[in-house]
């Protein structure tokens, strides 16, 4: 795991804030932490960039990002890192300030592909002044439809234009100074927002006794007047409302002329106070992983020989080669590992003992031998484990897979016919949906690599059918649609084993018996006695 306590964040100036960074650090993937100090704006930026755009969205909601801007005059962004980039390509002269290589006081080498650097000025100019120039360009656009507004008489269409206008100025203006924008806040909270990092707005809107403004009260007036068919005659607003707009667009113009000065600046500023990590660091998730399955089974070695990452979902798929790790307990370890680590993170877990391995090998070797490589190997109980024993030369074969393929198609018809009933009776489909199911995730990770599973969790079948192939994902978009959450569904009903039927017509003539005067109890019981 990382060593927390060795990472200093001089440049903080703060113990309560290097203290929460630490921890953001062990519980998340933090690829890089700019800061610049108050300077150049109403409060110092932190930006953290983080790798999932999910992780991004909840942090920056968090209570301490609140009290920190308020408490201390830091401004703290979160930023996926995908996001960062596509930022910077479109010329954001905020990310190239405040992002720049001398800002920079924590980076995560593991994380080297998305580690973000700033390009030279003159590479980066041409992308800001792009940036720069849609600004003016939709200005000029919405300024030349008011203009023909105002010459027809419009008066609704004038404020609700301005309303616009000004919303358009309050993007650029939240983008240049606080990193992005919050379209989904009413105009009066945007406007009271970014009157923190710009006093001087204060000067171009009046307010109202409830926090709002008086223009901003005109602008609904008129969308409302506008809904109801009606109009409102303010003609008289128009250079007032015009004076506000324009004072606007002019600190958009003002803090463009800034950041192109201060980019230019900080691109020949060294960097002294990068925080550096003394050991190298482990994936806190796989940590937190073999800790937690040390806890619970007896394990001689654990090898990761597969991940995927699908979305904001990162699945592990770990073999245990240990004693006793039987599939109840790999179902208490999944758990434990969701309760800990969260739904972000998958894990897919195999349990054999090192005997069982080697006393199967002559079905299952091709499976493992790729998996027991010590590039997958991350924990070992001891340097003195023996090496398997494989069969050289080895001819993989499918042993047995009528027995499996038979039952998987047999169950599927019979599920027809239940499906096909013209009376729709379909008591007891929910138990052959089940098998079927099951049936068919053994039958195919067999074919594919030689390896029959136990009879895992269906999440974890369906997962190792992944593995076998990742083009069976393509289905995934039923299991996604599925009426009720899918493998719960599954798992409920699992009662049954993959595996052909044994009985005998006398047995199943017994049974059937069986049922029959049992019925028929119950239906003189229920029926006859007028019950129903």
């Amino acid at each position: 795991m990382k060593t927390l306590e060795k990472l200093k964040f001089p440049k903080l100036e703060n113990e309560y804030l290097e203290n929460i960074i630490r921890q953001l650090i062990h519980q998340y993937n933090v690829i890089q932490i700019f800061f610049t100090k108050e300077k150049y704006s109403a409060f110092s930026c932190l930006i953290i960039n983080i790798e999932s755009s999910i992780d991004a969205q909840k942090l920056q909601q968090s209570k301490w990002v609140r009290k920190v801007k308020e408490h201390l005059q830091i401004n703290i962004v979160f930023i996926f890192s995908s996001k960062l980039r596509h930022h910077y390509s479109l010329g954001s002269p905020f990310i190239a300030f405040y992002c720049r290589e001398s800002a920079v006081i924590y980076q995560n080498n593991e994380f080297e592909n998305s580690i973000f650097r700033t390009e030279q000025w003159q590479k980066f100019k041409k992308k800001l002044n792009k940036y720069e120039g849609n600004f003016y360009h939709d200005y000029d656009l919405h300024e030349l439809q008011i203009k023909n507004l105002i010459s027809e008489g419009a008066s609704n269409s004038v404020f609700t234009s301005y309303a616009r206008l000004v919303e358009y100025d309050l993007d650029y203006l939240e983008e240049l100074y606080i990193g992005s924008k919050s379209v989904l806040q009413s105009l009066d909270d945007r406007i009271n927002n970014i009157i923190q990092y710009i006093p001087d707005i204060q000067k171009y809107f009046i307010r109202t006794p409830y926090s709002k403004f008086y223009l901003t009260d005109l602008f609904r007036k008129a969308k409302e007047a506008s809904e109801d068919d009606d109009v409102i005659y303010k003609e008289e607003m128009y250079e007032a409302v015009g004076i506000a707009q324009r004072s606007l667009s002019f600190l958009v113009e003002k803090r463009f002329a800034e950041l192109k000065k201060l980019i230019k600046k900080g691109l020949h500023e060294s960097n002294e106070a990068v925080c550096e990590i003394e050991m190298k660091s482990k994936n806190i998730i796989l940590d937190t992983a073999i800790e937690t399955i040390l806890e619970k089974a007896e394990v001689e070695e654990i090898y990761l020989y597969h991940q995927i990452i699908y979305g904001e979902k990162t699945t592990y798929y770990l073999m245990l080669i240990a004693v006793g790790a039987g599939n109840e307990k790999l179902k208490l370890i999944t758990q434990s590992l969701k309760s800990k680590i969260g739904e972000k993170h998958d894990f897919v877990l195999l349990s054999h003992s090192r005997y069982w391995i080697q006393t199967n090998l002559y079905q299952n070797q091709s499976f493992f031998f790729s998996i027991i490589q010590n590039e997958y190997l991350i924990y070992s109980s001891s340097k003195y484990l023996p090496n398997f024993h494989w069969e050289v030369p080895h001819n993989s074969y499918h042993a047995d897979l009528h027995f499996y393929y038979k039952p998987t198609k047999n169950i599927a018809l019979q599920f027809f016919e239940i499906t096909n009933d013209d009376k729709e009776n379909y008591q007891g489909l929910e138990y052959f949906f089940a098998l079927f199911f099951m049936s068919f995730c053994r039958t195919y990770i067999f074919v594919k690599t030689y390896y029959l599973p136990n009879y895992l969790s269906n999440q974890a079948l369906w997962q190792l059918c992944i593995y076998a192939d990742s083009d069976i994902r393509k289905y995934n978009y039923l299991i996604e649609q599925f009426w009720t959450d899918f493998y719960p569904y599954l798992d409920k009903h699992m009662t049954l084993h993959h595996k052909l039927s044994k009985l005998k017509k006398e047995e199943v003539l017994q049974m059937n018996v069986i049922v029959e005067k049992l019925m028929y109890e119950l239906h003189n019981l229920v029926i006859e006695d007028g019950l129903l």
